[in-house]
């Protein structure tokens, strides 16, 4: 029998309708549940794990959708592999190292609209009947909006809370402040080595590490340098006078006839186009003229941007290393190694790697005796003369969840304030403000102090408040630095009369400056939130003690507790709702 015109013109309005309504709810799968692993996991770098979730997300959707519309199961199970498959598939050469982190996402994408299209061709009668009319039960419409009201509570809070403390770490400070770096003598006998800095900001671990390993030698003329002469935000609320700009470098270059011998390139925050442009020029220049040049961590970025690293083997900190493979895919990038050193560029791994890259530093430009005595001169236990060592090949666990709970819920003492005295380590400082922040994402950290101040090897920096206007609204008040808990035990330290607040010594022995820090977080927090910091920092603690709870109960307690309040007013609000208007 021949079916009319119009009842194929019928026929494939209700496919074509189908096929749309399944991919609006998939649209809407991929957006609402991203949401929901935004606000509790933590950030997703790997391309293969990001592709798995957002299919699946997507997956979600559409099944929902297709059994809200009656279909079968056996339905839904293909519709489900028909979307899944490409990505599946895609994976295979990417895990291969043949194709690109971002053709697995374009490319699966349109084969997923593909697949789908046919899953429907099987079964055509299926998509081509006409479609239910949707009838929502009242009983399931409310306990659907109980379900909502619910979840709606916790998730305000933990976008509110992870915003504010993710989007504060590299915030510029609102007053306008100018300050000058000390003074240096040049000495063109000893090598030269410049670490970068950028505007939009800098990881403090990143920068600090290697520098007080370098200058603390005693060896190397060792300067902070920035495109333009403006203070500096480094992680968690410090603010950094760099010592040159890149024009001033030249020119005392130049005076003293000598020459760049290496660059340093930490983790710099997304620098605008204009000042990235000027980086990645300038880290050309002086690799063509011979400076030996070195990245750490996430700073490998800015290095693959310069081009430099094209050909060539490089690493960088384990969460980044996915991204980095999508986004650059000449550099033949290797996981598990403290650093790759390769001809004149070096790499490191994550964070505090930085200190092996400026142990390496001095082992090629001086030997290998003043590394090894730059590593004991900051108790770094983990040196290996003359080459890079094994580092484990971390990647996400079912624990790590304490970071995202830690950034939503974490009710400990949150606002904390670091004292930046006079004569303070680098590393001393860097552990500070960089582990409370961005790795344990307990809190939010301010510089507090009385005007500039200056640090062990001469850096300049400006504290953003004093103590006492500060500490009405503070929690906590960390005083970093060795000399500093000396000093009080002198009676010259901070006092707890200022503003009530107890005065906490970080440092107070001769040790790793990141072995108290890490105490102190397990001891005042969670013992997992303190293993979390320290897997980020990619530094080993088998041999640092850990005491406290074993995991943020308080933390884990807050958003089970908001959600039954919000079903509970919920419930309360819809039997008010339902008497006021039978009465």
């Amino acid at each position: 029998m021949t079916i009319p015109r119009t009842s194929r013109a019928r026929l494939a309005g209700r496919f074509l309708w189908h096929y749309a309504e399944m991919v609006v709810a998939m649209l809407l799968g991929m957006l609402l549940l991203g949401m929901l692993w935004d606000a509790v996991l933590p950030e997703i770098t790997r391309i293969d794990v990001s592709t798995l979730l957002m299919a699946a997300d997507m997956t979600i959707g559409m099944a929902v959708w297709m059994r809200v519309r009656r279909h079968g199961r056996p339905g839904i199970a293909e519709m489900s592999v028909a979307m899944f498959a490409p990505f599946l598939i895609l994976l295979v050469p990417y895990w291969l190292g043949v194709l690109p982190g971002h053709l697995v996402m374009s490319i699966g994408h349109v084969l997923m609209f593909v697949f789908m299209a046919l899953a429907m061709l099987r079964r055509p009668a299926e998509y081509t009947h006409p479609l239910p009319r949707l009838r929502v039960r009242p009983k399931w419409a409310w306990r659907t909006g109980v379900v909502l009201i619910a979840l709606l509570i916790p998730g305000a809070v933990a976008a509110v809370n992870t915003i504010g403390k993710f989007g504060g770490l590299y915030e510029a400070r609102a007053d306008a402040v100018s300050a000058v770096p000390a003074s240096r003598t040049h000495d063109p006998a000893k090598p030269t080595v410049a670490l970068l800095t950028s505007e939009s900001g800098t990881n403090v671990a990143d920068l600090l590490g290697p520098y007080e390993v370098l200058a603390g030698t005693g060896l190397v003329n060792t300067y902070i340098v920035s495109p333009g002469a403006r203070l500096i935000p480094l992680t968690g609320g410090l603010d950094l006078v760099p010592d040159l700009t890149f024009d001033e470098l030249g020119r005392l270059l130049a005076e003293r006839r000598d020459t760049l011998d290496a660059v340093v390139i930490p983790a710099l925050q997304k620098p605008d186009p204009a000042e990235l442009g000027a980086i990645t020029g300038w880290l050309r220049q002086q690799s063509a003229a011979g400076a030996l040049t070195v990245s750490v961590c996430a700073g490998a970025r800015t290095f693959a941007a310069s081009g430099l690293l094209d050909g060539r083997t490089a690493t960088s900190h384990w969460l980044r290393l996915s991204g980095l493979r999508a986004d650059y895919g000449k550099v033949s990038w290797v996981a598990g190694r403290r650093y790759v050193d390769d001809g004149n560029m070096i790499t490191t791994a994550g964070v505090l790697s930085g200190v092996d890259g400026g142990l390496r530093i001095i082992e090629r430009l001086i030997g290998t005796d003043a590394a090894s005595a730059a590593a004991a001169r900051v108790h770094w236990r983990h040196y290996s003369p003359g080459g890079s060592t094994k580092i484990p090949e971390n990647a996400l666990e079912p624990g790590d969840a304490v970071v995202g709970l830690n950034a939503s819920y974490q009710p400990g003492p949150s606002a904390i304030g670091v004292q930046v005295s006079e004569g303070v380590g680098e590393i001393e400082l860097a552990s500070a403000f960089i582990s409370y922040t961005e790795h344990a994402m307990v809190g939010r950290t301010v510089a507090v102090g009385d005007g500039t101040v200056r640090s062990r090897h001469g850096l300049t920096f400006v504290p953003r408040s004093t103590l006492a206007a500060a500490a009405e609204d503070l929690g906590r008040l960390l005083v970093p630095g060795l000399e500093a808990a000396q000093r009080r035990s002198l009676g010259t330290g901070p006092s707890a009369a200022t503003g009530g607040l107890r005065p906490e010594y970080l440092h107070t022995s001769a040790e790793f400056a990141f072995d108290p820090v890490l105490r102190d977080i397990a001891r005042t927090y969670d013992v997992r939130t303190a293993q979390w910091t320290a897997k980020t920092l990619e530094y080993p603690v088998f041999d640092v003690k850990l005491t406290g709870s074993a995991w943020p109960w308080p933390a884990t307690v807050i958003p089970v507790v908001l959600a039954l309040l919000g079903g509970g007013a919920a419930v309360i609000g819809g039997i008010v709702f339902r008497r006021l208007r039978s009465s």
